[in-house]
């Protein structure tokens, strides 16, 4: 009686399994193309939703060639400003995270130090840039804390928005929002090419590594690509 249990169920298998390959093959071409296309969009939405749900610590900054091969030449002050900030933006702690704002999600960058120890750290960052030593802040301390939020900020902002678009200088913070790439009106093929450039407006690509680290890219005319590697805080 088992064994004639068993094959039964075997046959149901194969059953089910006849049915769900006939129903494939019952689509056209152009229906099994949105089919996948609908599956892929399902993954990436995922994939934004996973990275917009998580805090995220600045990690390190990996500089393009063509950005630090441009630092040391003797036009190179753009390129330099760049690692720079970078560099000195570390001694921040800096933690990225998103707060819902209806549709729309607002970056926002924490920096995990005293408050008290903020403008020695500006201070520390103007002595570096400078080359000697800088005992008062010029001008208003909160631009210089927008300048480093903006390290990680910026390369999530759409191509089109300008500096006083992605962070206040009154206030130090964060002022734009993003929302997840639209990809109903792409192709199959364009959102496969498309599918780590998941911010609308943004041509950039942000992924999650094998090691769980996330990465940033940030495309300069200038350099070309650059990279942010964040770390999610647990």
């Amino acid at each position: 009686m088992k064994k004639r249990n068993v094959i039964f169920a075997l046959l149901l298998g194969a059953v089910a399994s006849f049915t769900s390959c006939s129903k494939d093959d019952d689509l056209t071409p152009e229906e099994i193309e949105a089919k996948e296309k609908q599956e892929l969009v399902a993954e990436i939405t995922t994939n934004f939703e996973t990275i917009t749900s998580a805090q995220w610590a600045f990690k390190e900054f990996q500089p393009s060639d063509d950005l630090l091969a441009a630092s040391e030449t003797e036009d190179g002050l753009s390129a330099r400003t760049r690692i720079q900030d970078a560099k000195h933006a570390k001694n921040f702690n800096l933690v990225l995270s998103f707060k819902v704002d209806g549709d729309l999600l607002q970056p926002k960058v924490a920096m995990n130090v005293p408050e008290e120890e903020l403008e020695a750290k500006v201070l520390a960052y103007l002595s570096e840039s400078y080359g000697i030593p800088v005992t008062e802040v010029w001008g208003s301390l909160k631009s210089y804390l927008a300048q480093f939020r903006r390290v990680i900020a910026a390369p999530l902002a759409a191509d089109d928005l300008g500096t006083d678009d992605i962070t206040s200088e009154e206030t130090g913070l964060c002022i734009f929002s993003i929302s997840m790439r639209d990809f109903s009106e792409l192709s199959y093929d364009d959102t496969v090419l498309a599918q780590k450039k998941l911010i609308e407006g943004n041509s950039d690509k942000i992924y999650i590594n094998a090691d769980g680290t996330l990465t940033v890219e940030t495309t300069s005319t200038d350099y070309g690509v650059s990279k942010l590697i964040l770390e999610e805080v647990k």
